[in-house]
């Protein structure tokens, strides 16, 4: 006969096993609710095309990512950087959403990884969705941040050797466009561009921890510049992908 177990062992076995299986829900439910979006997306793009009775071809599709918005292991909301009263989460969105209607207006289909405070994708399963949808390109946006409150500018990150063009293209325009210093592009394995197969970029805007910039990016007016401008500088690579005259 097996030694009786201590009521409290029993206690937190039992607390283990919930645990456990509210965890296992949780992730059925995160499955779910993403297979959900993925058929809605691919129904939205396929009506939006049909509309314009366009070949597929002839419509080129944007995944815009608007950064952080994923739930942390505890369950809480990722914001990103907060400084001076702006969260990143927030500012990102809002440019990803109005830069969507810029890319529309040019005869693109525009696709967001969200279009409120949260996603239920991880940040493996954002570049995914581009390759669901057959996307042309993929964009993540995100606000730098630093401890000295000194650096500004921004930034362009690509992974793939393929994309260095893009994002040369994108840095350029947006720092001469929006008047913002040009720390020039690099390569690195972030997670929305590892597992990216599409043109895929990762946009560090500017410095929320900047007083300057962080008042910048509080401007609507800003925002509205910097989401028409990257969706020209994507229109134009688009072209010029199209006539051969870049990878």
């Amino acid at each position: 006969m097996q030694p009786a177990r201590h009521p409290m062992a029993r206690s937190v076995n039992t607390r283990k096993r919930v645990r456990r299986k509210r965890l296992r829900w949780k992730n059925i439910t995160i499955l779910l609710v993403c297979s959900v979006c993925c058929v809605l997306i691919a129904f939205s793009i396929f009506r939006h095309r049909k509309a314009q009775n366009l070949p597929a071809k002839d419509r080129p599709v944007a995944v815009i990512d608007a950064g952080h918005g994923s739930f942390t292991p505890l369950g809480i909301i990722d914001v990103g950087a907060s400084h001076y009263g702006l969260k990143e989460s927030e500012i990102v969105l809002d440019i990803a959403l109005r830069t969507q209607r810029h890319l529309e207006a040019k005869g693109w289909v525009a696709v967001t990884t969200r279009d409120g405070p949260w996603t239920p994708f991880t940040l493996s399963q954002r570049p995914k969705l581009a390759d669901f949808v057959q996307a042309d390109v993929f964009v993540s946006l995100h606000l730098n941040s630093h401890t000295s409150r000194r650096a500004h500018g921004l930034m362009v990150f690509y992974w793939r050797p393929e994309d260095k063009q893009l994002a040369e293209l994108i840095q350029n325009r947006l720092s001469e466009k929006l008047g913002l210093r040009n720390r020039g592009i690099k390569a690195e394995s972030f997670a929305v561009l590892f597992w990216s197969s599409v043109p895929a970029v990762l946009i560090e805007l500017a410095f929320i921890s900047n007083r300057h910039e962080a008042r910048r990016l509080s401007n609507p007016q800003f925002r509205e510049k910097a989401a028409k401008v990257l969706a020209n500088v994507l229109d134009e690579w688009h072209s010029q992908k199209r006539k051969g005259l870049t990878q």
